[in-house]
């Protein structure tokens, strides 16, 4: 049939209507001038109907044509409200008293006055409207009084000041909840500002801690294959069975890279990826006579000195711990070669230190030719700020016999 509805769609006739509205809510959103213009005919013609309407019913005298001139100049004055509030408040009050001073009534140009004490009021300038409403009261009291000595006892005062005192306080009850929403607002930007600051952070330390991790993991074990690589390339025709241990010690060592990547991959999965967990405990000082061990099958001489009474450590300081000792090992064996080494441990009640010193390369050891700068380096740079993340201090510089130390202190209590 013409004009049914298609199947199956129900056109609701309050939604309609509410869409409507939207619409034309947000076209004079958009065109503010356009709802002043319209705003200003609506008024005028209330305004004309009234005083024809009065003069046909006998109730008011007929019109003079001024008043039709006064009151379109009063409503076409709302056209420039929102750039001149002021000069169009006393245009509007100056038309309505004199339309009112030809009426027994109050008429609808009224509607003009309450406008422009509306924008007033909304530009936040409440007191000023409500001393211009007193105004207006009184001026119509006094004009209708000198037309009608009785006027006064008129509830047509009483209407004017009521009109100005509701729009005053409506739109005073819209600036408040604009500064309500406007704060809301605000602090909803700030509120997701600083969400995103601290996710940036976040993301920040993490790229550290995973920076810090993979040098921790990965410089050891590949300084120990830069090392037997050498070694083996150097004995392989003169001596083939030290060297075949050296690639034993070459193929350990990425056995070992190849699973600490693989539990470092692991962390980094997203919850859910995998059902895999990690098998693997964080290193810490329980394992730290095996990494002293794989440091001397490289060749490395070191000593280990531990004073103070052992005890477990907290888990953060028990990871720093082992990270220095591997961290400043591995530091001797790329800079010092089969320089002695010096590990000690030094146990009390408010802090742990650990403090790695060696002395002097041999003379016919090839090293790189350097010792680790202090001031340089990931190595030392993670170190440092791995101590800094438990509250602890790292020291590092030359020795005066030309060695080497490395010094952690991390706290027990923060």
């Amino acid at each position: 049939m013409p004009g049914a509805a298609a199947p199956g769609v129900v056109v609701s006739t309050d939604a309609a209507e509410s869409i409507w509205r939207r619409g034309w809510s947000r076209f004079f959103r958009n065109h503010p001038h356009w709802f002043d213009a319209a705003l200003a005919i609506v008024i005028y013609l209330m305004t004309a109907s009234a005083m024809i309407v009065g003069d046909r019913m006998g109730n008011d005298p007929t019109p003079p044509a001024w008043a039709w001139i006064v009151s379109g100049i009063a409503c076409a004055a709302l056209l420039f409200r929102r750039i001149h509030p002021w000069p169009v408040l006393a245009v509007t009050v100056v038309g309505f008293l004199l339309v009112q001073s030809a009426s027994q009534d109050v008429p609808p140009l009224i509607l003009t006055v309450v406008t422009a004490l509306v924008t007033i009021t909304l530009a936040g300038q409440r007191w000023p409207a409500i001393i211009a409403a007193v105004a207006v009261t009184l001026a119509t009291m006094l004009i209708g009084t000198i037309t009608d000595a009785t006027y006064w006892s008129h509830p047509r005062p009483i209407a004017v000041a009521s009109l100005c005192a509701l729009s005053i306080a409506f739109a005073d009850a819209i600036r408040n909840r604009r500064a309500y929403v406007a704060a809301v607002e605000e602090r909803a930007r700030r509120a997701e500002e600083s969400r995103e600051q601290e996710a940036s952070r976040r993301v920040g330390d993490e790229r550290l801690r995973i920076a810090r991790e993979l040098h921790d993991v990965l410089a050891h074990h590949i300084a120990v294959i830069n090392v037997q690589a050498g070694v083996a390339g150097h004995l392989l025709e003169r001596q083939p069975d030290q060297a075949r241990e050296a690639l034993d010690h070459v193929r350990a060592a990425a056995r070992s890279v190849l699973s600490e990547m693989q539990a470092v991959v692991t962390v980094l999965r997203e919850p859910g990826d995998s059902t895999a967990e990690p098998s693997e405990p964080l290193p810490g000082m329980d394992g730290i006579d095996d990494l002293v061990d794989g440091f001397r099958a490289l060749g490395l001489q070191i000593d280990t000195v531990v004073s103070g009474a052992p005890a477990p450590l907290p888990a953060a300081v028990d990871l720093v711990a082992y990270r220095a000792v591997q961290e400043s090992l591995t530091n001797v064996g790329k800079h010092a070669g089969n320089a002695p080494v010096v590990v000690e441990f030094d146990y009390r009640p408010e802090a742990f230190t650990v403090t790695v010193t060696n002395r002097p390369a041999r003379a016919g050891t090839r090293t790189s030719g350097r010792q680790p700068n202090p001031t340089g380096g990931f190595g030392l740079i993670g170190m440092r700020e791995r101590a800094g993340s438990v509250g602890g201090q790292l020291r590092a510089q030359p020795t005066s016999d030309g060695g080497f130390v490395t010094s952690v202190t991390l706290p027990l209590s923060r």
